[in-house]
């Protein structure tokens, strides 16, 4: 049994995670492409001396609000096969054409469609990565998928200073534009290689490269670790998540998640470098310099996790990052210190990467045993999160606050010490409710960890006497 479970893992691994980690990876690249453009060339040639940046974003930010939570919900009656690397597909040529963008407000309706349609790679790739993987095996390969955020922009900024040196005025094209036509290229091919291999879940998946022993043992997997999901597409289905308290510890959580630095950590870090008057930094430099806070994460993301799937000590690696964010922001707000401490700090600031992976397997662990409860809950995550980013960004991060911003670190790091007192708000809830089971579409409880270990009690003590 060991060695099929071993051979089918492989399988599992490959497919979904090199699906998962292309899709991301574009997501990012045509998502951070916006702000090397406009570092490279766009504010200039689109006259986006205001806030009209910081209005693209919020279009974008819009869309992927709106987009998270229809499509999570089509994926337990779409095939994620079908739906995934659809609005892949559809996205990728969208952007390609923002290359013919004349002006910032022909920009912002694309940006809108953009996110629109990337709102499903996220949480649609979360949902499937919960749907296939054991407890001690998702934190894992959340991490790893989490990783695919952090090199698309760390090879969108790389991508911005190749195109400079030999694409710039190619064609009449400017170095800004042809970034959005080879990130949409490299989309265009994620999206046809997730037609044919991405497996969609273990119940329904028609993958070529599963035998019948191997889409039998993928079911029984999830079986004996507890995690079997029921619950079928109902419109009841609402008033049942709603009454759940996952949707709401697990989306404020979230939502803390989304008020760091880290969320805007490359484009702060971007405009500070050039309006910097004591040193100069070359354009490259500008574009290249913030990356280094995307290998720092990735590094910071993949020993967390690992840590976390070996250990199950997740509590001690929250608060251990919490720490650095705690720290890499209050650097900021003092700003007057020494060029490499503040480096440091725009990394340490940066460093929410290993709590993306460790809340969406927590949210996956805690809503496993209910397809609906999962969809909804990891996509209403994600749009809720989006949308107070969207307001932070907006209102605390505006370009022309840069690049000192004097409201938005201070706000982030009220909210990071919020965060440091909502995580064991989210451990309490976990450790006092009785776990569900969905049985028929109905809620059953049945006995919590501490009914069954009070009754172990009174067994043992029966038995002596």
């Amino acid at each position: 049994m060991f060695a099929v479970d071993q051979k089918l893992l492989f399988k599992i691994d490959f497919f979904i995670l090199t699906f998962g980690c292309l899709a991301y990876f574009t997501k990012w690249l045509d998502q951070a492409n916006l702000s090397n453009a406009y570092v490279s060339g766009m504010k200039e040639d689109l006259k986006m001396y205001g806030t009209q940046y910081n209005l693209a974003v919020t279009c974008f930010q819009v869309g992927t609000i709106l987009g998270g939570i229809p499509s999570n919900l089509l994926l337990t009656w779409v095939p994620p096969r079908i739906l995934l690397p659809g609005c892949e597909l559809l996205w990728a040529i969208l952007t390609i054409f923002t290359y013919r963008v004349e002006s910032y407000t022909q920009l912002y309706p694309i940006r809108f469609f953009v996110g629109f349609l990337e709102g499903s790679s996220f949480v649609g790739i979360q949902y499937v990565l919960g749907s296939w993987y054991k407890r001690n095996e998702l934190g894992k390969r959340t991490a790893i998928f989490s990783c695919a955020a952090y090199v698309g922009t760390m090879i969108s900024g790389y991508l911005q200073s190749a195109v400079l040196a030999g694409l710039n005025g190619k064609h009449g094209i400017a170095a800004w534009r042809w970034v959005f036509i080879v990130d949409g290229c490299i989309t265009v091919l994620v999206g046809i290689y997730g037609f044919i291999f991405f497996p969609d879940t273990p119940e329904a998946t028609t993958a070529f490269y599963f035998t019948e022993e191997d889409k039998k043992r993928a079911k029984e997997r999830l079986v004996e670790d507890g995690r079997e999901p029921r619950g079928e597409f109902s419109w009841n289905m609402f008033s049942r998540v709603v009454k759940t308290w996952q949707l709401y510890v697990l989306t404020i959580l979230w939502m803390f998640w989304n008020t760091t630095v880290g969320k805007v950590a490359n484009t702060v870090m971007q405009l500070w470098l050039k309006s910097d008057k004591q040193h100069t930094w070359s354009l490259y430099q500008v574009n290249n310099i913030p990356t280094a806070i995307n290998g720092w994460n990735i590094v910071m993301i993949l020993l967390a996790n690992i840590y976390v799937d070996a250990t199950g000590r997740r509590m001690v690696v929250v608060m251990l990052n919490l720490i650095l964010l705690l720290f890499g922001t209050i650097c900021l707000i003092a700003w007057d210190i020494p060029l490499g401490l503040k480096i440091v700090a725009y990394m340490f600031a940066g460093t929410d990467g290993p709590l993306s992976p460790i809340y969406m397997a927590w949210a996956n662990i805690l809503c496993s045993n209910d397809r609906q409860l999962r969809a909804l809950t990891i996509a209403i995550m994600n749009s809720c999160g989006a949308a107070l980013t969207t307001v932070i960004q907006q209102f605390l991060y505006p370009v022309t606050d840069a690049p000192r911003y004097l409201k938005g670190f201070p706000a982030s790091l009220a909210f990071i010490v919020g965060m440091c007192g909502w995580v064991f708000v989210v451990r309490y809830f976990e450790l006092r409710a009785p776990k569900k089971e969905i049985e028929d579409g109905e809620v059953v409880e049945s006995e919590s960890t501490e009914e069954v270990a009070e009754k172990k009690v009174d067994v043992s003590v029966a038995l002596k006497s």
